[in-house]
């Protein structure tokens, strides 16, 4: 039961505080970009590169 609750709140939170981003891209772009981050996952290595991309820290990773 308290499962369902977290998981309720869990949405509830990522409806009001999440905006997800469609990002479409061919695999051999994918595969270029995995190589480049190596063990990062890759959410993090595209934050990383808009941060330095955009010369500002949007986002704290």
């Amino acid at each position: 039961m308290e499962n369902r609750k977290k998981v309720s709140r869990d949405i509830a939170y990522q409806k009001e505080n999440i905006k997800r981003i469609p990002f479409s891209i061919q695999l051999s772009e994918y595969d270029i970009l995995k190589a480049q981050a190596a063990n990062m996952p890759m959410n993090t290595f595209i934050k990383k590169a808009l941060n330095s991309y955009t010369g500002q820290e949007i986002f704290k990773v």
